[in-house]
């Protein structure tokens, strides 16, 4: 009987019918010349009867016919098994691909090979999947790497299941191990840690995300900084199944930090020593003053000197507050007023009352706010409350988001009818006037009796 004869045997009408209702392409190859005997269906692109009959290589890659036809004769030759996967170009798109998963085995009638089972399964779906999956591994896989931080995961046993190259190398440098996956990641770490490290993952399988700054002693004495990310891993069942690792190398940004630090701390201390000094040395000018005050007979020379001298007092303020309190660029509305009240006051008699929220003036501002505080406060000692020796000052303080308002007011004071208020001719309003416009503000005279000022400076 022809291997021809046979073959047609063998592709009986059940084989047919069993062939015809699956889903993968079921072709019988003749083991001589390699042709196609039977095809249970013809694939998109080609006529069934232009397949029949045809070298099985007509409808291969030229650069795969090599390969295929020895695996048919390898086939031939041992009577064994063999399965291979393999793309061909789609007949409808020859742009695309199709991806084949091939099985072929011998058909033995008596001992004797009488054909080639080849049967195909169209496995384009399932690859196109894998290489997407193949893909996004290999982008992850570039951006993990493309880092100077350790990227690495552990599992419930503190196993390490992923890193990226710069853990691998920075291992392989310090232990000679270049195959990670598995061990320990406590195996490279300093002992002296464990119980810390330990302590972290049993919070983040516990569901906590933490970070940890941790600093180590390299073997050349350098300080290394870390800053460190641990983050649970859930997997579908919303079950924590590991902890993935970022930690980056701070050791620049602290330094750095710490070179800050210091060098604010030291301009601190300069600032310091600096407003002290100064307001020694007015304390100084004060005194001197004071001597030459004791000296001189004339009463408006006295009092001239007096007035100096309680102004250098009030500058000096400034400069105590500055260095006594927690900044030196700016000291506070009310504080500031309450002490230079008290220290003009000529008696316990004189009463001081601030109202409304507090205001930090900087320095640009303290300066000759302060010195328009003590004309005003002094006008007021010498004309509204010299006779009786007592009174009563009222400060509001209002702001909003333009401008500092504050309504000055004696409150048993009476400004002459005779005097202009923006008569400068006198040193006290002319002070005052001075240093508003150094303020950039302005002053009303609101009422006469009791006198009221209403101030108004701008914040920015």
């Amino acid at each position: 009987m022809s291997s021809i004869t046979s073959i047609e045997n063998l592709v009986h009408h059940s084989f047919k019918g069993l062939a015809a209702s699956i889903a993968h392409t079921v072709v019988i190859i003749d083991p001589i010349e390699f042709r196609v005997k039977y095809l249970n269906r013809a694939s998109n692109g080609f006529v069934f009867e232009n397949v029949v009959g045809k070298e099985v290589f007509e409808f291969m890659e030229p650069e795969q016919v090599p390969q295929y036809k020895a695996l048919l004769q390898k086939i031939v030759e041992t009577g064994q098994e063999f399965s291979f996967e393999t793309s061909i170009p789609d007949p409808i798109n020859l742009e695309t691909k199709i991806w084949l998963d091939c099985k072929l085995s011998p058909i033995m009638n008596e001992g004797k090979l009488e054909g080639i089972l080849v049967i195909t399964e169209n496995i384009t779906s399932d690859k196109l999947k894998e290489i997407e999956i193949a893909n996004k591994e290999e982008k992850l896989l570039a951006i993990i790497n493309n880092t100077r931080d350790y990227i690495l995961s552990i599992d419930a046993e503190f196993k390490l299941t992923e890193y990226n190259s710069v853990f691998g190398k920075i291992i392989e440098h310090g232990y000679g191990k270049t195959n990670l996956k598995g061990t320990s990641i406590l195996d490279y770490i300093d002992p002296k840690r464990h119980d810390h490290l330990r302590s972290i993952y049993k919070g983040v399988f516990a569901g906590e995300i933490i970070n940890d700054v941790e600093s180590f002693e390299t073997v050349l004495n350098n300080v290394v900084y870390n800053e460190t990310g641990f983050h649970p891993i859930y997997n579908f069942d919303k079950a924590i199944v590991g902890i993935s690792i970022f930690s980056r190398d701070i050791s620049e940004r602290v330094k750095n930090e710490l070179k800050l630090k210091q060098s604010l701390k030291d301009r601190d201390i300069l600032l310091s020593e600096i407003h002290h000094r100064i307001k020694n040395n007015l304390a100084l000018v004060s005194s001197m003053l004071q001597l030459n005050e004791m000296g001189l007979e004339n009463g408006e020379a006295k009092d001239a000197l007096a007035d100096s001298r309680n102004r250098i007092k009030s500058t000096a303020l400034v400069h105590e507050m500055l260095y006594r309190g927690d900044r030196f660029d700016a000291i506070s509305l009310k504080e500031f007023v309450a002490e230079l009240f008290n220290n003009l006051k000529a008696t316990d008699a004189m009463e001081l009352i601030l109202e409304g929220p507090d205001y930090i003036l900087d320095l640009e501002k303290a300066f000759p706010f302060g010195l328009l505080m003590h004309e005003l406060i002094m006008n007021s000692m010498k004309h509204a409350f010299r006779e009786r020796g007592m009174g009563k000052l009222k400060l509001v303080i209002v702001t909003d988001s333009t401008n500092l308002k504050i309504e000055y007011c004696e409150c048993s004071g009476k400004f002459p009818e005779s005097v202009d208020f923006f008569d400068t001719s006198t040193t006290g309003l002319m002070l005052i006037h001075t240093f508003i416009e150094q303020l950039n503000g302005e002053i009303k005279l609101e009422k006469r009796e009791p006198i009221s000022y209403l101030i108004s400076i701008p914040i920015a």
